[in-house]
This record gives C-alpha cells, sequence and structure tokens, in this order.
C-alpha cells in the first residue's frame, strides 16, 4: 500500500511538470504567434506535413492536469475493520513511511544513522488502552556514542548498540514538544475513527514536524542532551 501511494505521489507530481510544461509551451506558441510544423511519417512511409497551433499544448497540459487531480483524489477503498484492525493499519503506514526515509523497524522502534549520529523514532501506546480505545503518540531522539558510552553503559562494556532505542537517546522529544501549541499529543482510534482521516494527520506530523526535527542535527557537535542523566544510580 506504501508503494501504491509513493507511485501515486509521483505520478501526480510528474503530469504537474508535463502540464506546467506544456502550458508554458502553447502560452510560449501563443504570444509569439508561432506554429511548430513537423514531419509525420505515415503507415505507407510517406511522410506527411503538419502544423501544430498553439492549441495542442494547452490542450495536452489540460489533459495531464486532469489526470493529475483523479490521481490525486483517488482513495483506496478499505475493508471494514475493528478497532485493532485500525491500528494495524495506522501503524503499518508510520512504518511504511519512515522506511521509505531509509529507517529500519524492531518492534515499534525505528531507527536510521548518518555515520556519525542516530536518529530514532517509536511509537509509545497508552499503558491505558484496551480492546475500544487506543491511544498512542510519536517519540524522537538523537542518539550519539559519546552520551552512551559516558550516561547509558551502566555496565561499562564499551559496546555501542547497533539498533539504540529512543530512550538511549542524548536528545528526546515528543511530537507534542515539536508542535507550534507545545501541548502533549496522543492520537486515538475507536470503532468510528476515519482511519485515512487520521492518517493525513500523522503523516503531516510526520513531514512538517518530525523530519525537520531530525535535519537539525547533522554531526556531534549539534547534539546538546536535554534530558535528565542518569549514571550508576545518581542523578547528574
Amino acid at each position: 500500500m506504501a508503494i501504491d501511494n509513493k507511485f501515486q505521489r509521483q505520478g501526480f507530481i510528474i503530469l504537474m511538470i508535463c502540464s506546467a510544461i506544456m502550458l508554458g509551451i502553447g502560452i510560449y506558441m501563443f504570444v509569439a504567434d508561432f506554429n511548430s510544423t513537423s514531419i509525420v511519417t505515415s503507415w505507407r512511409f510517406n511522410p506527411s506535413e503538419q502544423t501544430i497551433s498553439w492549441q495542442t499544448p494547452v490542450f495536452g497540459a489540460i489533459v495531464m492536469f486532469i489526470l493529475g487531480i483523479l490521481i490525486k483524489i483517488d482513495k483506496p477503498k478499505l475493508p471494514k475493520m475493528n478497532t485493532q484492525g485500525k491500528r494495524t493499519f495506522v501503524f503499518e503506514k508510520i512504518t511504511d513511511y519512515l522506511k521509505e526515509n531509509d529507517f529500519k523497524k524492531r518492534g515499534n522502534h525505528f531507527f536510521k544513522s548518518n555515520g556519525e549520529i542516530g536518529y530514532c523514532a517509536n511509537i509509545q501506546n497508552d499503558k491505558w488502552n484496551d480492546a475500544n480505545k487506543i491511544r498512542f503518540t510519536l517519540n524522537v531522539g538523537i542518539f550519539t556514542e559519546a552520551f552512551w558510552l559516558e550516561c547509558e553503559d551502566f555496565k561499562n562494556t564499551g559496546i555501542i548498540p547497533t539498533f539504540p532505542k529512543e530512550y538511549e537517546c542524548a536528545i528526546r522529544e515528543r511530537i507534542g514538544g515539536l508542535l507550534p501549541v507545545k501541548e502533549d499529543k496522543w492520537y486515538c482510534i475507536t470503532s468510528s475513527t476515519d482511519v485515512m482521516k487520521l492518517w493525513s494527520e500523522i503523516e503531516r506530523d510526520l513531514t512538517e514536524y518530525i523530519l525537520p526535527f531530525f535535519t537539525r542535527y547533522n554531526t556531534e557537535s549539534d547534539v546538546i542532551p536535554n534530558q535528565c542523566i542518569y549514571r550508576k544510580g545518581g542523578k547528574r
């Protein structure tokens, strides 16, 4: 489903670009009073000359624009789902989105590295969830080896985890802290939830807040820990 959505977005973008190009050509031909002549070879191999007016690229632009809009508004028909089914659907959409952005997944944890620092994300379920109501939020973090060795390696192993978790990060944030309103935010799924509407909200939060949060940090020097640090049983 994520692949279909990816192709849908790519198809929409390509059609919009082609439509804009053809519209530009049509406008140029109209303003310049320019006709383009081409040689067309018929099936009998007798070349015939045809003149293309400005209406041709404009018509093509309109057709591609309409096709792009149809692709954009085309929504998949979803099967009837209970609350747990909706949870699975939404969590899979989050997983697919993050995998498209090069994250790897273990359970509800996600991680990727740029070679110097790591980016972590986590889907946190509400401990009071039940079969009829499911709440969850998104946590993110920035991982550095230096911070982990100093503050998280309680057994002094010196072995850096290959798949760090969000709670092991030097910088930790929850989606609510990244929003302009700075309020704790939990997503909710019930039997009446419109999962496509909910996913659109989550996708917007991922695109507008979580990914930009990660892009702020590129090197270890960018990372200033923001969490309370515990070391060998003592708070620092």
